[in-house]
């Protein structure tokens, strides 16, 4: 319980997708391309009386314009931020799709194009994987295909669809990766249409290598990856089987080591099971696991291999639904925190989680929505927040059949809020 440690000054919201749509965005012309004009939403905004339609998950762009939010409606939105944003005269501010990208099926995973400016269209994008399809480099400004990159299982000749991926800076926009069954992908993006990927990376040993003694590796679907921030970096690989791989050399380079959380101190406190989400802290020694139907992150060091340092609890995120948290660093990066929602509408912060062994309880929680709060992400500089709500629920053609959902009113919403200066964040 962390009521006595609530702190009395509350977040702004700064915008929302909840506003009624009387109208579209004011004026943006001091921060979008020229002869750019909205989307017209019509019929392709949520629904939010009818509940069935949802949020899924929010992205920043690397440049802070711009967030790129992914729906139940095989839709991903971009959302514009206004340039009068912090204009308390106006708040909150109505959020409105610039563009509305369609997809027949479900998107499994998407990201910014590292160098994405608003400022330069031809670097406007995103990449996303659609079940069944090739993955798409888009634009983040109109609903048009820039690329395809084919990902084709050779026996099956079926598209494998990654169930995650990363652009990082670090590969200099050049290169992206993708993660799936017992696979790591490295694509170049100069090389789209059919010639796949240029690296093919099992995360489990070809059957000769298995016969000669060369380890077990880490087998099952890779749901999350993430690139430590030093020079040459570790990618750390993580999948719903709960096992956890480092690789060296930005992901192209060798083996490092894997490991398992499934049987740890921290599984009797907080549970899990399959990791959805890896936060490198900002000194690039500790590593934050995510997990679905977990009250909490784990935090490992990755100095001493598969040593569990410690972890968070008290987040409430006892679900199948994906939870996306967040890690927020000071300039100076030796203070940082991780930020994350959970089931009830609340938003909670655990203040230096690495300077702490054993379990720890969140520092700060705000009620920010009325439905499980399923993504949250920090802007790149400073205390703004973006978080997306709602949750799948059945539709009955009854009206005596109640929905199987302790929260009452319906919220499937996108909002951006402003919050106070905790633990010595700058903003």
């Amino acid at each position: 319980m962390v009521e006595d440690r609530v702190t009395n000054i509350e977040p702004v919201c700064l915008a929302s997708t909840e506003t009624e749509p009387t109208r579209l965005h004011r004026d943006f012309s001091a921060r979008q391309p020229e002869g750019f004009t909205p989307a017209d939403t019509g019929k392709s905004e949520l629904n939010h009386g009818g509940g069935l339609r949802y949020f899924k998950s929010a992205e920043w762009s690397p440049d802070g314009t711009t967030l790129l939010a992914d729906s139940s409606d095989h839709h991903i939105r971009t959302y514009v931020l206004p340039p009068d944003l912090l204009d308390e005269k106006q708040l909150p501010h109505q959020l409105l799709p610039y563009s509305v990208l369609p997809s027949g099926e479900p998107t499994y995973a998407s990201t910014f194009y590292p160098f994405f400016s608003l400022q330069d269209p031809s670097s406007a994008l995103f990449l996303s994987s659609v079940r069944d399809h090739p993955i798409r480099l888009a634009s983040a400004l109109v609903p048009t295909s820039v690329a395809t990159y084919s990902l084709v299982n050779p026996t099956t000749e079926a598209f494998i669809t990654p169930n995650c991926m990363i652009y990082p800076s670090a590969l200099g926009g050049t290169h992206f990766l993708t993660g799936s069954d017992s696979l790591i992908c490295l694509f170049d993006v100069s090389r789209s249409g059919n010639e796949g990927p240029v690296s093919w990376m099992p995360t489990i040993p070809s059957k000769r290598k298995q016969a000669v003694g060369g380890g077990v590796g880490m087998k099952g679907i890779v749901s999350a990856m993430a690139l430590s921030p030093a020079d040459g970096g570790i990618l750390a690989a993580g999948t719903f089987s709960r096992n956890v791989g480092l690789y060296d050399s930005n992901g192209a380079g060798q083996s490092l080591g894997t490991f398992n959380i499934s049987k740890t101190e921290a599984v009797r406190h907080i549970g899990g099971c399959g990791i959805t989400q890896l936060l490198w802290s900002p000194c690039g020694r500790y590593l934050y696991i995510a997990e679905r139907k977990s009250d909490g992150v784990l935090i490992y060091d990755i100095r001493v291999t598969g040593q569990l340092l410690g972890w968070l609890q008290g987040r409430n995120a006892l679900t199948n639904q994906r939870m996306k948290v967040d890690l927020v660093s000071t300039e100076q990066g030796n203070s940082h925190s991780i930020w994350g929602g959970d089931t009830d509408g609340f938003m909670r912060v655990w203040q230096d989680p690495s300077h702490t062994a054993g379990a720890q309880e969140p520092s700060w929680q705000w009620k920010v929505h009325d439905d499980p709060v399923n993504s949250t992400v920090m802007h790149p500089v400073g205390n703004i927040a973006a978080t997306t709500s709602g949750q799948k629920r059945l539709k009955h053609h009854s009206s005596d059949v109640p929905e199987p959902s302790p929260i009452t009113r319906i919220d499937s919403s996108l909002k951006v809020w402003c919050f106070p200066c905790v633990g010595g964040s700058e903003g």
